[in-house]
Order: C-alpha cells, then sequence, then structure tokens
C-alpha cells in the first residue's frame, strides 16, 4: 500500500470517528433506545437477563453494561458500542482491497461513512449497525479464503455468532445469502457450483466443523445467559415463531412501498451507482458482482414483503450494493472516467452530504414545535421532553432527599431511564404529595390537578414525535423542496403530557 492511499484510509477512518461520535448524546433517547440502556444498566447492578425477541437478542446489552461499569450509565455511553461498529464497518472495505481494488474498496468505505442511513444508526443504541458489521465481516473472511487459506473460516462462524446474538434479522439474511448464491450458481451451473461447494468444504473440513462448533457454542451460551436459562437453548424457535406472528399481525406495519421513497431520497447514489456498475459491465460481472446485486434486490422485495415496517431495517437493504457502488465510483473519478459522469457523482455525493448532515445533526428529533422532519427518523422523542428531563436532574441535584418528581402514564418511558437514579414516584400523585415535578397523561390533567392543588405551572408538551406522511402532499414540488430545506409537506403528529411544574422551584 502506498503511502498516499495509507494517508487516505487514515483520514476517512478519522471522519468516520468525527461523524460517529461528535455530540453523539445530543439528541434524546429513542424509546428503544431507553429499553435497551434500561436492560443493560438493571444487566450491570443486578446480573438479571431473560432473552426475550421483543427485545431482539442479548450482546447488546453484554457489550453496554461493561461500557456503562467504565465509563458511567448515560445514553451516550450506550451509543458508543454502534457507533463504533459503524466505524469499523467503513474500515472493513480495506480487507478486501486486493479482491475489490483499492480504489473500489476506498470508495465503498467513504459510501458507508456518508450514507445517511448507516450514519444516523450508528448514532442510535439499537442493533442493527452492529449487525451490518458482522453480517459484511463474516462475508469478507470467506472471501479471504482465497488468499489466506483456512485460518479465517472459524471466524466466519464467530462473525455469524455475533449477528445471530444480537438480532433476529438473522433469519432473513441467511436465507438471503443462500438464494444470492443460487442465482450466482444459475449463471455458472447448478451441478457445478454443488460440486464446487461440497469440495470446497471438503477441502476445509475442519476448519468448517470448528466454524460450527465456534457458532453453536457463542449462541447457546450468550442465549442462555451462560447457561442460567437452559431452557432458551432452542432460541431459533423463540425468535422465528414471535417475528412470524408480528410480521402477520403488521405491529409496526405500513405499505408495501414503505422502504422505496426512503431508499430513493436517501440513499440513491450506491443504488444507482451499482445498478450503472451492473449494466456496464453486463455479461463480465464476476460471481461476487453478481451475488450483490442478487442480495440487494432480494433484501428490497423481502422486506417490501414482512409485516414489519421501520427505517432502520434499510440497513440490511442498502448494505449489498455497497461494493458495487464503491467500483462505479473509482471509475468515474479515475482517469477513464467522463466529466459528466464525474459531475454527476459529485453532486450525488453533497446531495448524500446534505441528507447526512441534516438527519443525524440538524433535525435528528421531530417535534410538533419544528417544522422540519426526517423520513428515516421515527417516532422519536421530542427536545422538549429532553429538556424536561434535564431539569428533572438538575433538581435531583439540589435535594438531596425527598421524591422529585411523580410520573404517571406515557412519560414513564423515556423518563424512566433518564431519571433512573434520582427518587422518582412512579405513578399518579396522591393526597398530600408535592413533588417539585408531575408528568402525567392529558385525560388524567383534571384529577392530578385536584391532588395537587394550587401552586403548580401546567404546561402540556409533545413526548414523543413522528411525521404523519401523507401521499396526497408529496407532490414534486414539495419532496424538493423538503430535500433542500427538510420542512415537511404533511403536518407533524405526537403524544403530549401534561407537566405540572411547582411555581416555587
Amino acid at each position: 500500500m502506498s503511502r498516499r492511499e495509507r494517508l487516505a484510509w487514515t483520514a476517512l477512518i478519522a471522519f468516520a470517528l468525527v461523524l460517529r461520535l461528535g455530540a453523539l448524546g445530543a439528541r434524546p433517547p429513542h424509546h428503544d433506545e431507553a429499553i435497551h440502556c434500561d436492560f443493560a444498566y438493571n444487566l450491570m447492578t443486578q446480573g438479571t437477563y431473560r432473552y426475550d425477541p421483543t427485545y431482539h437478542g442479548p450482546l447488546i446489552y453484554y457489550v453496554i453494561a461493561p461500557l456503562f461499569a467504565l465509563f458511567g450509565a448515560s445514553t451516550t455511553v450506550g451509543r458508543v458500542y454502534p457507533a463504533l461498529a459503524g466505524v469499523a464497518l467503513v474500515a472493513l472495505p480495506l480487507a478486501l482491497r486486493r479482491r475489490l481494488g483499492s480504489g473500489a474498496a476506498w470508495w465503498s468505505g467513504l459510501l458507508l461513512a456518508i450514507s445517511p442511513v448507516f450514519l444516523y444508526y450508528s448514532r442510535f443504541a439499537r442493533e442493527d449497525m452492529p449487525v451490518a458489521f458482522f453480517t459484511a465481516l463474516a462475508l469478507t473472511l470467506f472471501l479471504r479464503v482465497r488468499r489466506s487459506g483456512w485460518k479465517p473460516i472459524p471466524w466466519i462462524g464467530v462473525a455469524a455468532a455475533g449477528h445471530a446474538v444480537m438480532k433476529e434479522t438473522f433469519y432473513v439474511t441467511v436465507p438471503l445469502m443462500g438464494l444470492s448464491a443460487y442465482v450466482v450458481a444459475l449463471r455458472d451451473g447448478v451441478w457445478a457450483s454443488v460440486r464446487r461447494a461440497f469440495a470446497w468444504i471438503d477441502r476445509y473440513r475442519i476448519a468448517v466443523g470448528t466454524a460450527i462448533l465456534w457458532f453453536v457454542a457463542i449462541t447457546v451460551t450468550l442465549f442462555t445467559f451462560f447457561f442460567m436459562h437452559p431452557e432458551d437453548w432452542a432460541f431459533p424457535v423463540k425468535a422465528i415463531t414471535y417475528w412470524y406472528k408480528q410480521h402477520e399481525v403488521q405491529r409496526v406495519g405500513g405499505p408495501w412501498f414503505y422502504y422505496l421513497p426512503r431508499l430513493s431520497l436517501y440513499e440513491f447514489l450506491p443504488i444507482l451507482a451499482a445498478l450503472v456498475w451492473a449494466v456496464r459491465r453486463r455479461r463480465r460481472l464476476k460471481r461476487l458482482e453478481v451475488f450483490c446485486l442478487a442480495w440487494g434486490f432480494s433484501a428490497v422485495a423481502l422486506y417490501a414483503y414482512l409485516g414489519e415496517k421501520t427505517p432502520w431495517l434499510l440497513v440490511h437493504q442498502v448494505l449489498p450494493f455497497i461494493p458495487l457502488a464503491g467500483a462505479q465510483l473509482s471509475r468515474t473519478f479515475s482517469s477513464r472516467g467522463r466529466w459528466w459522469s464525474r459531475a454527476l457523482a459529485s453532486a450525488g455525493l453533497l446531495a448524500t452530504a446534505w441528507s447526512a448532515l441534516a438527519s443525524s445533526f440538524l433535525y435528528p428529533a421531530i417535534t410538533t414545535s419544528n417544522p422540519h422532519a426526517e423520513l428515516i427518523v421515527y417516532v422519536q422523542t421530542t427536545p422538549e421532553e429532553q429538556a424536561l428531563a434535564n431539569r428533572g436532574l438538575a433538581l435531583a441535584a439540589t435535594r438531596p432527599e425527598g421524591v422529585v418528581a411523580a410520573v404517571d402514564g406515557e412519560g414513564s418511558w423515556p423518563l424512566s431511564w433518564q431519571w433512573k437514579r434520582i427518587p422518582v414516584w412512579w405513578g399518579a400523585p396522591t393526597a398530600g404529595m408535592h413533588p417539585p415535578i408531575v408528568v402525567c397523561d392529558p385525560d388524567k390533567e383534571a384529577a392530578v390537578r385536584a391532588v395537587l392543588g394550587d401552586g403548580y405551572a401546567v404546561k402540556r408538551i409533545p413526548l414523543r414525535a413522528w411525521w404523519v406522511e401523507t401521499a396526497a402532499g408529496a407532490t414534486p414540488a414539495a419532496v424538493l423542496r423538503w430535500f433542500f430545506t427538510r420542512r415537511a409537506w404533511s403536518p407533524i403528529g405526537a403524544t403530549d403530557v401534561v407537566v405540572f411544574e411547582a411555581k416555587t422551584t
């Protein structure tokens, strides 16, 4: 590797670190983030955990809990693991620079660094960014076998286990990869491909067996909480049964095309660049390129079919297109690229960078008091709620004794995480109670007012907000205006709470 290339990779990784760790705690905690942090805190302080597929796999808690012990329990620390996984994902193409080409590898890293979806969910205490890293790591290790021999193979089992113990998307990704391998086999001849596969397994049978053994050992150990819950050894049945039911009832539903506008408006660059690369090469596509194309399109199709529709699942749809897009951008910005293709690619890079900046730093939270909103930001805790949480923490610092607040109803999350270590009455105030802060649902306002009496200032604030996306208002002009200004073309909705604050505080 030349000195220039080393400097380019160093700068890219440093850039990814700054994007992912800078102002990491500025956004209020999402409902799910509060749950993940709360579970990790309980694991750290009480040593309790039991696998529940509702809250995904155990690894996120096993990682965040030690981080809390080392650096303190906070939402910011809870986001460090996904942030570092995001940085590692940006650096991962470096391990394939000989297979992809040095230019394609670096451009793939840059696309991962500035991707709005990858950046936003690298700064989010959820499982999707570590899952993307483990998925890409397993594929990278497999591709390294041709050069390094059997040594990477056992680590494929570790990487696959990392995905499995993070999130149940494992049971989606593995079939998609199997289907993509079949598409490659169709081009090369199915039986010839099967014979090659069996020959490969036979050649590396000890390493493959070791990989399987490591996968089973890691997953069973972690899902059973180090054998404290041996009944959870059948975790795949538990996971698939639960999530198939969620698919059927569409707990978090949406239209089949839910992801298409988001892919078009945020991740158009890697998808279009990958398609240009595929069209240019056509019959000259290599096996890896065919695999990535099949994986990408089948992922978009399957997630359109599945009943669960959430923006963080975009991560798993965009990932397969990245290596192809990196190859195309490498060619575009080389001496072989045309001036107009460079101009188009540069415009795409600038538009992608703007979307990444807006979604992660300018408008990462939605509220009814601000007309700006992002399509990849889901139901999100509001800045008004964060200000309330901060007031409670400040008040607790001045009151060594006594209840600081009473919280009843919807406000329990994420306040039960944010106020984890201060004295709070988790319920409606009773006769004789006069805490400095009381939070309740709007339909309980009259009852709480009757208990508290005079002496409180009362206001209603949005707790969680979301963009009510309507197709009726999504005219081309409105969408174009949104892209440049981020002003939503339809209303912003919210769940409100009522806050009573003692006038003497």
